[in-house]
């Protein structure tokens, strides 16, 4: 197997007492403050890990690749966020991101602060599509009593700028550069550059229903070609495998440990079978012997609680880090497979692959390459994203099938075919990553024949407000995100 470079963030802390001057009235082991070195990994981790968590497990329930008793109704109530919004990200991860950036503009640490704008920029676009409106020029101004809300399109224009300015200051001369610290590209600023672009390119596709000058946008960056370009660019973050202290992909601590009521949805999978998909075994993992034991969604007759853990099909290598599916079942453990050292896909090359081809379907850009290309070619880099794990890869043959009967259902479809197809890909590939399938899910429609039989409860279009919170008086319209048409 491929070993990746794990890293440790009780490590990276002790390089706190390395700033630390000898001073007599200072006690060097309890330092008033973090340096940019510290700050920024925690930054990182804790803003990313609701979405890889909570946000995931709701949306993915929202969108039908997982089934959980709690969220597969809509069930998301104003107390269900409280901690992800307070603690996780205003007070926790971006409070960190903050602080690296006013901090390290202090100190001329340039490449710090580009990384800090470009996570700041990643996160609070997600939490636009979440909520819409939310608290940002004033978010973390101490001054200020009462924090005001800034419209979901005035903080994406906000942030769109900011990923400029960040790319800039990657460009300048700075004190200190991160390295290990830097718990994604471990320093690499070309590539935190294309995770700018990226972006970038992710949030003119996504306001593209709403806003004409998004196609010119979209059409500069990709004949720029300074996005992502290769699966050893993707903006992604690599879990370990220990316990204490606790650094596993929150999905494997809720399948294989925690045993929650999570299943795999029968829509998913019949989706995977129906097309002969050779990632399968990667996916998902049976424990009963050849056997997929899944749930519809919403179905009040299918097990609720815990009578099916040792039977039960669960997520498998790719994405949890859990175990691949040798057709010989058996009941999961916290030993199994990967140990829970898996990957939380943000965006990668092949996701960025499937954008462009959404933009040259929808709205008649000129592509790195023709429409039918980049299907094949987005197909082509999804099984490569699996067998970059290097255990019991996907064939050549196997992949040349899947693409070859995929194209020909291509090459057979209208647009609206042609379009429903790329975006299905797109929600096979980011299987883990709940939040993407959701975005594109309310974008298009797609997937558009999802098991609504026993679904009750009115479509989740946008994440309530924790009860925490005071927010002001929202629109008519205020179901919906502003890119959300």
């Amino acid at each position: 197997m491929k070993h990746y470079r794990i890293i440790f963030l009780y490590t990276i802390l002790t390089t706190m007492f390395w700033s630390c001057s000898l001073d007599i009235n200072v006690d060097p082991n309890n330092p008033v403050s973090a340096d940019v070195r510290e700050l920024l990994p925690s930054g990182q981790l804790t803003s990313i890990e609701p979405f890889a968590n909570l946000i995931n497990a709701i949306t993915s329930a929202a969108v039908q690749t997982r089934v959980s008793t709690r969220y597969e109704n809509y069930n998301v109530d104003r107390t269900t966020i409280n901690n992800i919004w307070i603690n996780e990200l205003y007070s926790g991860g971006l409070k960190d991101l903050e602080t690296v950036i006013i901090d390290g503009t202090e100190q001329e640490n340039w490449h710090y602060v580009g990384v800090a704008k470009l996570m700041k920029a990643y996160i609070f676009s997600m939490m636009v599509d979440l909520w819409n409106d939310i608290p940002y020029t004033d978010a973390f101004d101490p001054e200020i009593q009462e924090i005001g809300y800034d419209s979901g399109s005035n903080v994406y224009a906000e942030l769109l700028a900011l990923i400029d300015e960040a790319i800039s200051d990657l460009d300048k001369t700075s004190t200190t550069s991160p390295g290990a610290d830097d718990l994604i590209y471990q320093g690499d600023l070309e590539n935190w550059k294309r995770m700018g672009r990226t972006l970038q390119l992710k949030m003119y596709n996504q306001i593209r229903l709403v806003d004409p000058g998004a196609k010119d946008r979209v059409q500069a960056l990709i004949s720029a070609g300074t996005t992502i370009q290769e699966a050893s660019q993707d903006f992604q973050l690599q879990f370990g495998s220990s316990a204490a202290p606790e650094n596993r992909l929150p999905l494997f601590v809720n399948d294989y440990i925690t045993r929650l009521d999570n299943r795999i949805s029968l829509y998913f999978f019949n989706t995977m079978d129906g097309n002969n998909d050779p990632r399968i075994p990667h996916y998902i993992y049976n424990q009963t012997p050849g056997t997929f034991v899944g749930r519809i969604s919403g179905d009040p007759n299918n097990l609720a609680t815990f009578e099916d853990q040792d039977t039960r099909s669960f997520h498998g290598l790719y994405p949890a880090g859990g175990k691949y599916d040798d057709g010989l079942g058996g009941v999961t453990s916290l030993d199994s497979g990967e140990k829970g050292a898996g990957v939380f896909r943000m965006m990668t090359n092949a996701m960025r692959i499937f954008i462009e081809a959404e933009a040259v379907a929808t709205m008649g850009i000129t592509g790195s390459a023709s429409l039918a290309v980049l299907f094949e070619q987005g197909i082509r880099a999804s099984m490569g994203k699996v067998n970059e794990l290097g255990i019991s890869p996907i064939s050549s043959d196997a992949i040349d099938t899947y693409v070859n009967d995929r194209m020909a259902e291509f090459a057979a479809g209208d647009d609206a075919e042609k379009l429903r197809l790329i975006m299905m890909e797109k929600y096979v590939l980011q299987f883990g990553n709940g939040m993407e399938q959701y975005n594109d899910w309310r974008r298009t429609g797609i997937p558009n024949d999802l098991d609504l039989d026993f679904i009750t409860n009115v479509t989740l279009n946008r994440f309530p407000y924790p009860s925490s919170e005071n927010p002001p008086t929202l629109p008519i319209n205020s179901d919906f995100v502003f890119w959300d048409n």
